[in-house]
């Protein structure tokens, strides 16, 4: 295999914006048991049961009632089999608002565990089982405000969940821009490898995109930069065949021993050593 495949929710979903399906204990899921990524936002609200996860090479345990958020192209694969109940929901990037947005990708970076009382749980099971009546293809086109409106709700309510459990941001100025930094970064990160160079994208000054980034994330801009080249390489050595000189010239590397040193000295394996540790 020489690309992670990537599902699109308008080829997956024939066109929905979103879809919402309730899965019960022990139904019979037809599963996607191969490592891929999506260009939608998943969202999983577990009721009841077990299961594992493996996100971007963070193995997630699914236990008693929670939820689990995966983002547009974070590769992702069931950990054998996953007995649980609850909703699943893939929905639209555009549906998700900006500030949401922030909150599962500084969880992405952070981890959080959450863990749902009761009234939350009824929360959201009421509104998922609103968005499901709605999401009948005969409803869809006089309810699709409605729809839009309970999304959004059901996707804040997760948000909130995982705020909670955040450490308070007590610059909303400084959040935005982390947020812009981190968007500009998933879309360049082939070719932008200097902090000045989306500085000057965001017309900030290296100090003040730094001081924003660090005070929001606890990282600074070159180790935001140096660990989403690190993630992306990652992916390609365990879910392709390309050579490492082949994956550092995919990153924008030109010289691929340096590429080799900058992976080995972060992740302290070389390529190949970490090929062949997580493909034993």
């Amino acid at each position: 295999m020489n690309a992670i495949p990537i599902h699109k929710l308008s080829d997956k979903f024939q066109g929905e914006i979103a879809f919402l399906r309730y899965v019960s204990q022990n139904e019979q899921v037809p599963a996607v048991d191969y490592a891929h990524r999506d260009d939608y936002y998943i969202f999983l609200f577990i009721e009841k049961g077990e299961g594992k996860l493996l996100i971007d090479f963070k193995e997630y345990e699914i236990t008693g009632s929670t939820v689990h958020c995966i983002l547009p192209g974070q590769v992702h694969i069931p950990v054998g089999n996953i007995n649980a109940c609850g909703w699943i929901l893939a929905v639209d990037a555009m549906l998700v608002k900006d500030e949401y947005k922030e909150i599962f990708e500084q969880v992405s970076l952070m981890g959080s565990k959450v863990n749902l009382d009761e009234d939350i749980i009824n929360d959201l099971k009421y509104c998922a089982s609103a968005i499901h009546k709605r999401l009948k293809p005969e409803r869809q086109h006089i309810e699709e405000s409605i729809i839009h409106d309970l999304l959004s709700f059901y996707i804040g309510i997760t948000a909130e969940i995982y705020r909670k459990g955040l450490p308070v941001s007590k610059n909303k100025r400084l959040a935005a821009i982390t947020f812009q930094f981190k968007t500009l970064l998933s879309a360049n990160y082939q070719s932008l490898k200097r902090p000045s160079q989306y500085a000057d994208k965001l017309n900030l000054s290296p100090v003040y995109l730094n001081e924003a980034v660090k005070k929001t994330t606890g990282l600074t801009v070159s180790e935001c930069i140096q660990n989403e080249l690190i993630i992306q390489a990652k992916r390609l050595l365990f879910y392709t065949n390309k050579n490492v000189k082949e994956i550092a010239l995919e990153l924008g590397y030109e010289d691929y021993a340096y590429f080799t040193r900058l992976f080995t000295k972060t992740s302290k394996l070389s390529p190949t050593q970490f090929r062949k540790k997580y493909l034993k």
